[in-house]
């Protein structure tokens, strides 16, 4: 079965990316997409970016699904 997950991308300067990452079996594959792979259209879209500069970095992941009342992803 195939899982969604959102990565939430956190840097030491005031800047955060969020993105969907889709087509993963776990976490731990999630977590790799989002730090080495987040560019890729055909396991991530970028769904949300804050400006600013890019430093130290650490990366949260939640199971999500989509929710069509909120219209939006919502942890699972």
């Amino acid at each position: 079965m195939t899982k969604y997950f959102m990565a939430t991308i956190h840097y030491s300067e005031p800047h955060t990316d969020k993105y969907l990452i889709k087509n993963v079996k776990d976490e731990k594959e999630a977590e790799y997409i989002a730090d080495s792979q987040n560019a890729n259209p055909k396991f991530s879209e970028l769904w949300k970016e804050d400006s600013g500069e890019i430093e130290d970095q650490t990366i949260t992941i939640e199971e999500v699904v989509w929710d069509s009342e909120k219209r939006d992803w919502v942890n699972k």
